[in-house]
């Protein structure tokens, strides 16, 4: 097994892992002020906006370490194939292989991460359905990542 992609591959989840934990506490705190509204958001407290700067940056991370690094170099490992590829096909692989749960999931997530990075104080309302949205829903991007670390796992 190629020693480079196997150290990527290692550091891409060591590096997941941490965002992961962060992701928890966070989610874990956010719980009591579920769900998000325009009001709630124009009057949160500090401590709130820090858990939520927090989670929206741990996912954001989480998904983009995904992105550049685990998910590309466990296709390479998984399909002995060093050919670039784009990265909608790499991920159309990874379902078929059961790595991934949909192509449609990740780019969910991908959209909502998007809304989240265009901050638009007149529109609170489409931030607090974008937010209760992922906080609903983030734990199929875990899924993912736990299912991506089960595969290098198995080969490893």
């Amino acid at each position: 097994m190629n020693e480079e992609l196997t150290a990527t591959i290692d550091s891409a989840i060591k590096e997941g892992s941490s965002h992961l934990e962060k992701l928890r506490d966070s989610d874990h705190y956010l719980q009591r002020h579920r769900p998000f509204t325009a009001t709630k958001i124009e009057t949160i407290d500090k401590e709130t906006v820090l858990h939520l700067d927090q989670f929206i940056y741990r996912f954001t991370k989480l998904q983009d370490s995904m992105a550049r690094r685990l998910l590309p170099s466990l296709y390479v490992l998984l399909e002995a194939d060093t050919e670039p590829r784009p990265f909608l096909d790499v991920l159309r692989r990874l379902e078929q292989l059961e790595i991934i749960t949909s192509v449609e999931t990740w780019q969910r997530f991908r959209n909502l991460r998007n809304n989240l990075a265009h901050d638009y104080p007149e529109n609170l309302q489409q931030t607090a359905d974008t937010l209760n949205e992922l906080l609903e829903t983030w734990r199929d991007l875990e899924a993912i990542y736990t299912r991506a670390c089960e595969a290098w796992q198995q080969r490893a």
